[in-house]
């Protein structure tokens, strides 16, 4: 995976307009912008249960599409799935197109889906909408999904569109404060049209709205929303071990062929180094008394 660097927008929501999408695309790179996620949505409690038998959630966006941004923006998908019990397991461990997606948020509808998303859930991001932006959430539970590097989300362009949004919105960061001083916090758009857009410096001037420092609220739009990036990496690779040696001697031209050795040859390499290192020593040992006898 490349560096990461630069300002992140990690939701732009209008998906299905590609057109309003190239057009907001291009405000998000002289914006000064540069990693954006297109937002899919996937509403588990109104999806029909006969249509779970195949893969409900849609594959992502094809990056050719957006071939124009090519080194000025690095672009992302991502899926929210919305959904209010615990069945949902069912659908996200069979799916193969979830897998496909570089970012994996989730909005719970209940108090006891929230729970499940901070205590057991395989997800990156927690988010929200309009319906259930008053779903409260306990410290105990905030605190588990920080330990599992789980991030929370705020959005400021329904702050832009309704005052009850916004009100709700500083309602809920506001809250987040209040239980744990801000931690594992990420501002996004989550525009649909171009006039929703800002720019990050003034998104990090409202994080002081929204009760973060002002350390914190550059953090939201760049330090930590590139460490939700390389989180969710992490989540589509899997767990893996890194062993590295020291290659003594490289043929002429084979400075990238690198034979793997099995663990029979580097325990016997570590027991030959083992070995000279002790007829070192004896050798050592040997040879001091024979100086003290040419002294006396």
């Amino acid at each position: 995976m490349e560096p990461i660097t630069g300002f992140c927008d990690l939701c732009i929501s209008n998906y299905k307009d590609l057109k309003e999408v190239t057009l907001m695309l291009r405000d998000l790179v002289e914006l000064g912008y540069r990693n954006v996620a297109i937002e899919q949505i996937y509403n588990d409690t109104t999806t029909d249960t006969k249509t779970k038998k195949f893969d409900p959630i849609p594959p992502p966006l094809d990056m050719k599409l957006f071939e124009e941004f090519k080194g000025k923006l690095r672009i992302f998908n991502r899926i929210t799935i919305i959904f209010s019990e615990n069945s949902v397991s069912l659908v996200t461990n069979k799916s193969q197109n979830l897998r496909k997606y570089h970012l994996f948020a989730v909005v719970p509808t209940t108090d006891n889906a929230l729970i499940y998303a901070c205590q057991a859930m395989n997800c990156d991001l927690i988010s929200y909408n309009s319906e259930t932006i008053r779903v409260k959430i306990a410290r105990k539970h905030y605190f588990e999904a920080c330990s599992r590097n789980i991030y929370f989300e705020i959005k400021y362009a329904p702050c832009i569109v309704d005052s009850n949004d916004r009100k709700s919105t500083i309602s809920k960061a506001q809250k987040y404060k209040a239980l744990g001083k801000s931690r594992n916090i990420i501002m996004s758009s989550g525009a649909t049209e171009r006039f929703q857009l800002r720019s990050p410096y003034d998104v990090a001037h409202l994080g002081w709205i929204f009760g973060l420092s002002e350390e914190q609220a550059k953090d939201a739009v760049c330090g930590k929303a590139r460490q939700l990036l390389i989180r969710a990496e992490t989540r589509r690779c899997g767990s893996a071990i890194v062993y590295v040696r020291r290659i003594k001697e490289l043929g002429v031209g084979n400075e990238n062929d690198i034979s793997d050795t099995s663990e029979e040859e580097m325990e016997d390499e570590s027991n030959n180094k083992s070995e000279e290192s002790k007829n070192d020593d004896d050798q050592v040992m040997t040879e001091t008394p024979s100086k003290k006898q040419r002294v006396e």
